[in-house]
Order: C-alpha cells, then sequence, then structure tokens
C-alpha cells in the first residue's frame, strides 16, 4: 500500500518547503494532492517533485510556473525513456537479420542515405 503524508508531514520531510510555497506549488500543479475527508494528502513521488522544485527554486529562483513546465519536461523525457527501454527489449527479440536491416535503415535515415 501506498503511504501517504499530511501538509505537515510534508513540510517536515522536505526541509526548505514552506506552507507558502506548498501552496504555489500545488497552484502550479508541481503537485497534486489526493483529497481526503482528512485533508490534503500527499505520496512519495509529490514529496520528490517537491524537493526538485526547492531545488529549482533556491539554485535559479525560478517562479513556480516554470518549475511546473521544467518538471513535466522532466516527466516526458522519463516516458520516452522507458519507451526507449521497451523499444530495446522488443528489438533484442527479434532475429539478427531484422535486427540489422533496422540499424542499417536507421543509418540511411540518420545520414540521409
Amino acid at each position: 500500500m501506498t503511504p501517504f503524508f499530511s501538509e505537515s508531514e510534508v513540510i517536515a520531510r522536505v526541509s526548505r518547503l514552506t506552507e507558502g510555497r506548498l501552496v504555489e506549488y500545488c497552484a502550479a500543479h508541481i503537485v497534486i494532492p489526493a483529497q481526503t475527508e482528512t485533508g490534503p494528502m500527499y505520496q512519495e513521488i509529490d514529496i520528490a517533485r517537491l524537493e526538485l522544485a526547492c531545488d529549482l527554486h533556491d539554485q535559479y529562483e525560478a517562479e513556480p510556473e516554470a518549475i511546473g513546465l521544467m518538471i513535466s519536461l522532466i516527466d516526458q523525457l522519463h516516458g520516452v525513456r522507458a519507451e526507449m527501454r521497451g523499444l530495446i527489449q522488443a528489438l533484442d527479440a527479434q532475429p539478427e537479420e531484422v535486427r540489422r536491416d533496422i540499424a542499417d535503415r536507421l543509418i540511411s535515415h540518420r545520414f540521409g542515405d
């Protein structure tokens, strides 16, 4: 089961996070807490995103909206990497002749032949 954390627990775990920053980061959709009867609850991934948001804010003085955009781009890169791993696994399962043909086509496409 995924553990959930309250606002006060999140603020205690992310040393540079203040209540004001948390409100700004939620408004910028950097994290979207689960809404429960006891209030907003956060997961481990939210804590990691908040730590990164604080790093970006402190190091680059980035505004919450810019931080949200940067984290969105990082999320997209992670997604592409996962897709590439799946593609590589699928290619590895192909016969050598098929892999060689694909490699030749990629090289040809890359160099415009």
